[in-house]
C-alpha cells in the first residue's frame, strides 16, 4: 500500500478572488515502511516548537509571514523552521506531485461555457486539483513494475468540497480517459489505483499534511513572483523563495507528465487553466 497526503494554497472556494491568482496543490508519497519513525520525528519537532510558540499546527503562510502565534517570532527563527522542512524533503526519497491552476482562467472558462461537460462535472478549482492529483497517481502506478499495492490518498479537511471530491474520485467522469488510459480488462474501473476514494484529515492531526502545506505555499509564492507580477515584501524575498524551491524541485514529478500536451479535449482544457510559468 502507498500513502499520499495532499494540501492546497491559494484556495478560491466558489468565487474568484483576485488576491489569490493561482491555486497550488501538492501531494507527497511518504515511505510506508518508515512512516511511523517519520511521524514520530515530526511530533518531537512540533512539541519542541510548541514549548516556545503556542500553535496547534504548522501552517506555511503563518510561519513565513509571522502571523498569529508567530507574530512575535523573529524572521530568522521562522526561516529556520521552514528550512527544517525543506531539508527533510531533500533528505528523503519522496516524490511530490504539484498542480497549479490559474483561478481567473478557470472561472472565466466556467462563465463562458457553463454547459461544458468538464465544468458540469468539475465546477471549482479545488475539485479539479484534487481529481488531477488522483489521475496522476493512477497514471504513475498502473504500469509500475512490481506494484505492491494501491494508494490511500488523504487531503487536508475541506468542509465545502469534501463530499464532491470524494464522489469525483470514487466515480470519475469518462473524459479522464484523455489523461490516463482506461482498459476495462486490466483496470476494472477508473482510478483503480486509489483505495476507495478521497479521505480527509485535520491538518494538525497529520505531520505530512503540514509538510505539503509549506511546499504548496512556497511554490505558490514562487509562481506568483515569476509569472504573475507579485512584488517583493522586502528586498531579496524572491531570491530566498527561489532558493528554497530549487532545493526540492528535483523531487517534483515532471510537469510534462502532470500537464501532458495532446490534441484531446480534456487535456486541452487542463492546459488552458493551468498556471503560467510551470517548467
Amino acid at each position: 500500500m502507498f500513502l499520499c497526503y495532499a494540501d492546497e494554497s491559494g484556495f478560491n472556494g466558489k468565487k474568484y478572488n483576485p488576491q489569490q491568482p493561482i491555486q497550488v496543490m501538492v501531494a507527497i508519497f511518504p515511505n510506508v515502511y518508515n512512516f511511523h519513525r517519520t511521524d514520530s520525528e515530526f511530533r518531537d519537532v512540533f512539541n519542541l516548537i510548541n514549548k516556545k510558540i503556542p500553535i496547534s499546527e504548522i501552517k506555511g503562510e503563518q510561519i513565513y509571514r509571522g502571523k498569529r502565534s508567530w507574530g512575535s517570532v523573529s524572521y530568522e527563527l521562522r526561516d529556520k523552521v521552514i528550512e527544517f522542512y525543506i531539508n527533510w524533503i531533500k533528505s528523503r526519497n519522496h516524490k511530490l506531485i504539484v498542480t497549479a491552476i490559474d483561478n481567473k482562467a478557470f472561472f472565466d472558462f466556467r462563465k463562458s461555457e457553463p454547459s461544458n461537460p468538464f465544468i458540469e462535472k468539475i465546477q471549482y478549482p479545488y475539485l479539479l486539483a484534487g481529481l488531477h492529483i488522483a489521475m496522476v497517481i493512477q497514471k504513475m502506478n498502473r504500469n509500475r513494475e512490481k506494484n505492491k499495492g494501491k494508494t490511500l490518498i488523504i487531503f487536508d479537511e475541506q468542509d465545502k468540497f469534501e463530499s464532491q471530491l470524494a464522489d469525483l474520485i470514487f466515480n470519475p467522469p469518462v473524459f479522464i480517459d484523455d489523461f490516463v488510459v482506461f482498459d476495462i480488462r486490466k483496470d476494472k474501473y477508473r482510478l483503480c489505483q486509489i483505495i476507495d476514494t478521497a479521505f480527509f484529515v485535520k491538518s494538525h492531526h497529520s505531520s505530512m499534511a503540514q509538510v505539503v502545506d509549506i511546499v504548496a505555499y512556497l511554490f505558490r509564492l514562487y509562481i506568483e513572483f515569476t509569472a504573475y507580477g507579485a512584488v517583493e515584501a522586502y528586498e531579496g524575498e524572491f531570491v530566498k523563495i527561489s532558493n528554497w524551491i530549487d532545493q526540492i524541485k528535483n523531487k517534483f514529478v515532471p510537469f510534462n507528465k502532470i500537464y501532458p500536451k495532446a490534441n484531446k479535449p480534456f487535456l486541452q482544457f487542463l492546459n488552458s487553466v493551468k498556471a503560467k510559468g510551470l517548467k
